[in-house]
């Protein structure tokens, strides 16, 4: 019970369309104590109340857009030691210490327990040791002996049942919060688990492309080791993530399960047979598709798409998804290092393809990971050599 008072006192609260409301409602309240004064001939109020009222407008206009917890203490600190300097005076009656009760309780809903009982309970505090200092001077003289010893306990039974009705909605939006946190906590580890699970029946369908084109298998196991590095030099970090363009690589080429087996690792098709060979893109999307992988579908849909607009699909430039970029940029890797092509060789030609057929900015990226496998070639030879 103690931890959750103590953890709805440091809660601010959740409802800021309701704040945004009471603090226009504080305005036209306001404004009627404008008049009011102003009818009476009270100037020096006129002025007092359009201060507040300005404190009120701003504080109300900021929050339409963000709300912020120390615009709204400054605002009604301001408003409280108004009301209370007013209280003092004695000019509006009885009307200003209730005015004083009015901004007590507004403080606790706009504030929240925690700093609406800090400003709420100075006005209580402030406004009891007055009357009771001045009950048979001053005090009673502008308000009679009646309301000074009444007025302390009517403010401090509408400061707990602000607090009580404060704490139960606090303690409510805590409640679905956590009861939110924990359901979309079940959801992730429903979906993560579900996703583990879709991904071992797509390597497994993978495996199966080993017995057609053993060929194939390799580089598509290129292309995904060399499709996680870009990846990782472009800012991934997080673990997950990298898998997930680790999969994209090794499972672009998934559709060439559909494909007649003899178009495998031919070199020349005919128009003819290159137009059923392309349809392995779709093939492979509509597999992976259907076990909810967008990123990886994409992947499979899109790599052959080339940054001036020639490739498959027509997609130029930044329509193609980037996940899909770094898988092209991989296979092209990929392909030329099978050949036995070099890696300075391969950084030339790829630098050469930046701004034609690949994003220049993944090409730069890419040329940084092949540097660190050159530089980690470089390594391993070195150590080759002194320990022999």
């Amino acid at each position: 019970m103690i931890e959750r008072i103590i953890e709805c006192l440091a809660e601010r609260p959740h409802d800021d369309k309701m704040s945004l409301w009471l603090k226009r409602v504080a305005c036209i309240a306001t404004i009627w104590a404008i008049v009011y004064s102003a009818r009476l001939g009270l100037n020096n109020y006129v002025v007092l109340f359009t201060v507040s009222l300005t404190a009120w407008f701003i504080d109300s206009e900021i929050s339409a857009h963000k709300t912020y917890i120390y615009v709204d203490v400054v605002c009604i600190g301001i408003v409280t030691g108004i009301v209370l300097t007013i209280v003092l005076s004695g000019g509006l009656g009885q009307i200003a210490c209730f005015i004083a009760l009015m901004i007590a309780v507004l403080s606790v809903f706009i504030l929240g327990l925690l700093w609406g009982n800090v400003l709420g309970l100075f006005s209580c505090l402030f406004m009891a040791v007055v009357f009771a200092i001045n009950i048979n001077n001053k005090m009673v003289d502008m308000y009679s002996k009646e309301f000074c010893e009444r007025f302390v306990y009517i403010m401090t039974c509408f400061m707990a049942t602000a607090n009580l009705i404060v704490y139960g909605m606090t303690n409510y939006w805590i409640n679905k919060r956590k009861y939110t946190e924990n359901l979309n906590e079940l959801i992730e580890k429903g979906k993560a688990g579900r996703r583990d699970v879709n991904l071992k029946v797509l390597v497994a369908m993978y495996k199966s492309l080993e017995t057609k084109s053993p060929q194939m298998a390799k580089h598509s196991e290129l292309t995904a080791i060399w499709t996680r590095l870009i990846a990782a030099k472009r800012g991934v970090r997080k673990e997950e993530e990298l898998k997930t363009y680790y999969y994209a690589g090794l499972l672009h080429d998934i559709g060439k399960i559909g494909i007649p087996d003899v178009y495998m690792d031919r070199t020349e098709l005919t128009d003819e047979e290159y137009e059923v060979y392309k349809k392995h893109v779709d093939i492979g999307y509509e597999i992976i598709n259907q076990l909810e992988l967008e990123k990886i579908s994409n992947a499979a849909l899109y790599h052959h798409e080339k940054w001036k607009g020639d490739g498959y699909k027509g997609l130029r430039a930044d329509e193609i998804p980037e996940i899909a970029r770094i898988v092209g940029i991989a296979n092209f890797i990929s392909r030329l290092e099978q050949k036995g092509v070099d890696l300075e060789t391969i950084k030339k030609e790829l630098t050469a393809q930046g701004g034609k057929a690949y994003d220049i900015r993944i090409v730069k990226d890419a040329c940084e990971a092949i540097d660190d496998q050159i530089r980690q070639e470089k390594e391993r030879s070195i150590l080759g050599q002194s320990v022999f």
